[in-house]
């Protein structure tokens, strides 16, 4: 079965950057806030995936 280690790291922190992704935009929709040009959520996106990568280690 260690051959679907990378297989369900990769479900887990999709899972985990999905849920993020749709609380960060939860909260700023509550809170009316807007990017210009309508960009609030390629802007989360961008945001998010930025964090994620910065959390991945280096070999």
């Amino acid at each position: 079965m260690r051959f679907l280690r990378p297989l369900w790291v990769a479900l887990r922190a999709a899972v985990l950057a999905t849920a993020v992704f749709w609380v960060a935009l939860f909260i700023i929709d509550k809170s009316g806030w807007q990017a210009p040009l309508g960009a609030t959520e390629p802007l989360v996106f961008f945001v998010v995936f930025f964090l994620g990568l910065l959390m991945v280690g280096r070999s």
